[in-house]
């Protein structure tokens, strides 16, 4: 009990169902994937305006670094929650795709 430290008190079925129960991490996983969609769509968007003449993208962009940035920002807090909870964490892309999904 004392390895498992608080996660012990998800054992008792009446909090188990309440923790379970509850549309918090729900509504915070919406929000988050709202964010990440969001910031993806506007940096495919930026991209695109300024693809050159060989369609080469110059990431060298300000704009572009702090929207890749806050997504990895985001995409570590993600991560972070998960290993909190004691979910299996893959990389950033494999966050990605399953936040996607």
């Amino acid at each position: 009990m004392m390895a498992e430290g608080p996660r012990v008190i998800l054992r008792l079925p009446t909090i188990r169902q309440t923790v379970i129960a509850s549309p918090e991490p729900m509504l915070w996983f919406s929000m988050i994937r709202m964010e990440v969609e969001m910031l993806n769509l506007a940096m495919m968007t930026r991209i695109i305006i300024f693809l050159d003449q060989n369609h080469v993208v110059h990431l060298s962009d300000a704009l572009i670094q702090d929207m890749r940035r806050h997504l990895l920002q985001v995409l570590l807090e993600v991560i972070w929650v998960m290993l909190l909870e004691g979910s299996a964490v893959g990389d950033d892309m494999d966050m990605t795709t399953r936040i996607f999904m």
